[in-house]
Order: C-alpha cells, then sequence, then structure tokens
C-alpha cells in the first residue's frame, strides 16, 4: 500500500502529496493525501520513532554483509561460466573478455 502511494505520488503529483514531518525528539509522521479539488483527504498517517545508533550500526552491517556475501556468490557464478564457455568455446570467451571492460580488479 505504501509502495502504490509513493507511487502515486510521483506519478500524479498534482493530485497525490506526501508529506513527512520530523520532530526535534526523534519522531516522524508521514502523511499520504489526495487533492480534491477542493478539499484534501488524508488517506494514510505513518507514525515513525527514531531508531538508537546501536540498532542503526547493526542495520548498516548486516546490510553490507549480505550485499558482500551476494557479490562473492555472483562472482564465483561468473567464474563458474566463464570456465565452462572455456571449454565449450574459447574463441567465444575472448571476445567476451575483449568486450567487456574490466569493473575494478582483483584484491
Amino acid at each position: 500500500v505504501i509502495i502504490k502511494m509513493l507511487n502515486s505520488c510521483i506519478k500524479e503529483p498534482h493530485s497525490y502529496l506526501a508529506v513527512f514531518v520530523m520532530q526535534q525528539d526523534g519522531r516522524a509522521r508521514l502523511d499520504f493525501m489526495q487533492n480534491m479539488e477542493h478539499k484534501f483527504i488524508e488517506l494514510l498517517s505513518c507514525e515513525f520513532v527514531a531508531s538508537s545508533e546501536e540498532v542503526v550500526r547493526q542495520q548498516i552491517t548486516f546490510r553490507y554483509n549480505s550485499t558482500k556475501s551476494r557479490l562473492a556468490l555472483m562472482q564465483t557464478r561468473l567464474q563458474d561460466i566463464n570456465a565452462l564457455v572455456k571449454v565449450k568455446n574459447p574463441s567465444l570467451l575472448l571476445q567476451l573478455q575483449k568486450t567487456m571492460p574490466r569493473v575494478h580488479a582483483k584484491r
């Protein structure tokens, strides 16, 4: 529902509005409103509370480690595919390696 409302605000900014208000004490509120010619209708209101620095640090660490492990899996998968292509069609692998730019050097 929230994603649908955010997309409505992006696609139809003249009809839908999102207002995010933050307080000094760490609380916040996100209101979704619809402009109905002569009045605004509040569609949804979400309350937020700021997380502690420790919780934020844990979330960042978790997401970083998840992304890092996903990258390692994709690199392993790419190496496996390269090895298979090298066995089946070495000239194709050479062409692919010439045309594909190196994103970063191996560490």
